[in-house]
């Protein structure tokens, strides 16, 4: 049995009546006699679109018959056809729905004599512009990152992807907050199974409000044990879309800039989008140097407590004299040291990110020079350590993504603790364990240390070096597209 008009009215009031900005305006369709009622919210709902391209519209039709005689489904084609603006139609009385659409700033219209209930998108939010990622900047590479308007994000994906198999799936998640969320993927290209296990994950997401993506990572990973991400997160937004077009799937919140990839293996955490942007001697180059750096940012302060306590042997006699000089009335032990050291780091780089942008960077370098050499002079590390650090805060930030090094910062303390124990043998276990660890790991079935484990040879043009555009003509076999081939361009 259809509900009267004045009947679904009531109902809304007695749930949205209690908000001090909400709106119930009544109004006749043009001679009709017919009514119309529109509820919103005129804090966040723009109001000057509702009289141009609804109100007006409405009054003006060209609908004259009177309310006996017209039909309903004239009513409903006007609606569509009079009124400019877009308005979605939902068969139903679906007042639940018309709730959550008025709370995210739309209009919903309640017609008399029908059941079906029209949204118009009237919300209006405040946003900033198209910008350069802070988090991820290219010396060459376009300049435009997300934001955190849903609606924005998308455009700026659909402009550069005009193919009709690319594919946009929606959904809401958070019980109170009713965040927007969008699955992308191409869907010709992107494995089904890896789509629906994407979505599956989604789906079972239950928080009262998921405010970042980094929520949803934590939720849909498959070790949360682990140091290293599993889903890559990136604000870049030919990232995203290189993504796509290799046959991964890409995750868009609305209210944040960061969207998720997955899978993701562990060679991501060295590759840049400027990799591909340079020649390739070049962005093999470079690739190499961040593997090295993510090495150099793990193993070196753990390497220095170990060859100085266990095994200065290893060492070049020149180089032991000189560090035995600069430690000479250090009252503690390498491995005490070296972990002042690197706690004093981490709190000095914390503290400059929290403090102003402008007196975040003059407090983190001038606060760890000064540290530094007051700490050299008082006789409480050695000038050598400082250098081990240096150079390991250096290297931790080689690595194009945030999350990746800050892994890394947390292991390099568990295994100095091993190398202060068990010197170079404790390293090496340490090493292999975690190389354990990263075999066993996967991201949505795909292994995290794939192509190498397993071996996969077509792949590996890719993973430590950046062949040629006219050798990468697969897409990557651990990702099981299903349209393989990416160029079918032959070499001359």
């Amino acid at each position: 049995m259809a509900r009267s008009l004045e009947e679904k009215l009531d109902h809304l009031k007695k749930t949205l009546g209690h908000l001090p900005d909400v709106v119930f305006k009544k109004m006749d369709v043009g001679q009709t006699g017919i009514h119309v009622v529109m509820v919103y919210l005129s804090g966040i709902a723009n109001t000057g679109i509702i009289n141009e391209q609804i109100v007006k519209p409405l009054i003006l039709t060209g609908i004259r018959e009177n309310h006996s005689q017209v039909n309903l489904e004239k009513i409903k084609e006007e609606l569509i056809q009079q009124t400019a603006f877009t308005i979605g139609m939902k068969e139903g009385a679906d007042l639940e729905a018309c709730v959550i659409e008025v709370l995210s700033g739309n209009t919903c219209l309640l017609i008399e004599g029908t059941d079906e209930v029209f949204f118009a998108s009237t919300g209006q939010f405040p946003s900033r512009s198209v910008d350069e990622p802070s988090t991820e900047t290219l010396v060459r590479g376009p300049r435009e990152g997300f934001i955190e308007d849903l609606e924005s994000n998308l455009a700026m994906v659909r402009r550069h992807i005009k193919d009709l198999s690319f594919k946009i799936d929606k959904m809401t998640i958070g019980r109170r907050s009713s965040r927007k969320l969008a699955i992308l993927y191409i869907s010709d290209i992107a494995n089904p199974e890896l789509v629906q296990e994407v979505k599956r994950r989604v789906e079972t997401i239950d928080v009262d409000d998921a405010s970042d993506t980094g929520i949803i990572e934590q939720w849909i990973e498959e070790h949360s044990w682990s140091p290293f991400p599993q889903i890559q997160a990136s604000e870049r937004s030919d990232k995203a879309i290189n993504a796509l077009m290799s046959g991964r799937v890409v995750i868009m919140l609305d209210g944040t800039p960061f969207v998720l990839i997955a899978p993701m293996t562990f060679w991501m955490l060295a590759q840049s989008p400027e990799d591909y942007y340079e020649r390739f001697p070049l962005g093999t180059f470079f690739r190499m140097l961040r593997l090295m750096a993510l090495f150099i940012a793990t193993f070196l302060p753990s390497l220095y407590v170990a060859l100085i306590s266990f095994h200065p042997g290893l060492i070049p006699p020149e180089l032991v004299m000189s560090i035995v000089a600069s430690r000479e009335g250090i009252p503690f032990p390498v491995f005490v040291e070296a972990l002042i050291m690197e706690l004093s780091l981490e709190i000095l780089r914390e503290a400059s990110l929290r403090l102003p942008k402008g007196i975040g960077q003059v407090i983190g370098i001038v606060g760890g020079l000064v540290i530094g050499q007051a700490a050299v002079e008082a006789a409480v590390v050695s000038a050598f350590l400082i250098i081990v650090v240096g150079l390991t805060a250096i290297a931790s930030f080689a690595s194009p993504q945030y999350s990746g090094s800050i892994g890394i910062r947390l292991l390099r303390f568990p295994i100095m603790m091993i190398a202060g124990i068990y010197g170079l043998y404790g390293v090496i276990l340490a090493f292999i364990c975690l190389g354990v660890h990263m075999v066993q790991i996967k991201s949505f079935g795909v292994p995290y240390m794939s192509p190498l484990a397993p071996f996969r040879l077509r792949d590996q043009q890719d993973t430590f070096i950046r062949a040629p555009f006219k050798y990468l003509k697969k897409r990557p076999m651990m990702l099981k597209t299903q349209d393989e081939t990416q160029s079918n361009r032959k070499r001359k």
